[in-house]
């Protein structure tokens, strides 16, 4: 009963939480982000300042009405707190979680870069002039504001959640799939989707391993920002050549690395009931997309679910 009240809690609060962002944006006076970017596409001088103004003030709203409801349930079940999320440094020296965060970088989105796939969706935007106001934008929608988000969602509550029950590669697991295969960018049965889905999955594993290891969201956003930073032609080249150098160079921190997460992935008793809930929490996900009318609804009812589990746990622990 405990991973599946944890999976109902997580795709619970994963699509609840969308619901309310789509349902009260327009209450609270802020205009949908898809046709502000359309505009600036359009024009030969995009109005950056603005654009980014508007994505985040739309990207905190989106993400309040998903943290705000995971932090609620997580504090109600076990006093949880954001360095139980990885907001915090764990103890360890900054510079130690940076250099972990690059390196990792450098061995997990080596695909992603030799690909060329799994770049930001506003790939028209990097044809206009490289302003500062330009970095700006990017710095929201790219580079800083929406790593720093998805990882504490993503990472800092669904595996601290998942581990609980399925253990930390199972965690890993489930969250890497759920984040990769639930976007719909990459549903189409074509080559690049297919080949961005494939570049994408070593992407998320290791953002995960690094939560895992280290306790702390910093590499991990680290990772996520330099995959998303843009780059000129002569970059996109010199980049995966650096990051090859670099994995040469740190070999033994990289085999170090990948020998600790192979023992993770030989532990025992966590492949099945992972996989399992991968395929649900991915299943959900499609279905909100595509009927947010009717997978919102079931989700509401998951969480309610999950949420009936764990009071009635929590009052065999503690009986009155």
């Amino acid at each position: 009963m405990g991973k599946f009240a944890a999976l109902l809690e997580v795709m619970g609060v994963f699509t609840l939480g969308h619901m309310a962002a789509g349902h009260f944006t327009p209450l609270v006076g802020l205009k949908p982000l898809g046709p502000l970017i359309q505009s600036g596409l359009a024009s030969p001088n995009p109005d950056y300042i603005g654009l980014s103004g508007a994505a985040f003030a739309s990207f905190s709203f989106q993400y309040a009405c998903l943290l705000l409801p995971a932090f609620a349930i997580g504090w109600w079940r076990r006093r949880l707190r954001p360095r139980n999320y990885g907001i915090t440094r764990a103890g360890q020296p900054l510079l130690q979680l940076v250099t972990l965060g690059l390196l990792c970088f450098s061995l997990v989105a080596l695909p992603c870069e030799l690909l060329a796939t799994g770049r930001p969706i506003y790939q028209l935007l990097l044809a206009k002039n490289w302003t500062p106001s330009f970095w700006l934008f990017f710095a929201v929608v790219s580079i800083v504001v929406v790593p720093v988000f998805e990882e504490v969602f993503y990472r800092g509550y669904c595996q601290t959640r998942l581990e609980e029950n399925f253990g930390g590669i199972g965690s890993i697991v489930i969250v890497s799939l759920f984040m990769t295969l639930g976007h719909s960018q990459y549903q189409h049965l074509d080559l690049v989707s297919i080949a961005t889905i494939v570049s994408l999955i070593p992407l998320g594993l290791g953002m995960g391993f690094l939560f895992w290891k280290t306790r702390s969201l910093i590499p991990g956003m680290l990772l996520h920002a330099a995959v998303n930073t843009p780059a000129k032609p002569m970059f996109v080249y010199l980049l995966p050549l650096a990051m090859v150098v670099a994995l040469i160079v740190c070999r033994r921190q990289v085999l170090a690395l990948l020998q600790e997460f192979c023992r993770l992935l030989t532990s025992q008793g966590w492949k099945q009931a992972t996989f399992v809930a991968s395929l649900v929490a991915i299943t959900l996900t499609i279905g909100f997309e595509q009927d947010a009318d009717v997978f919102g609804w079931v989700a509401a009812l998951g969480l309610t679910v999950a949420l009936l589990i764990e009071f009635s746990a929590r009052r065999n622990e503690h009986p009155s």
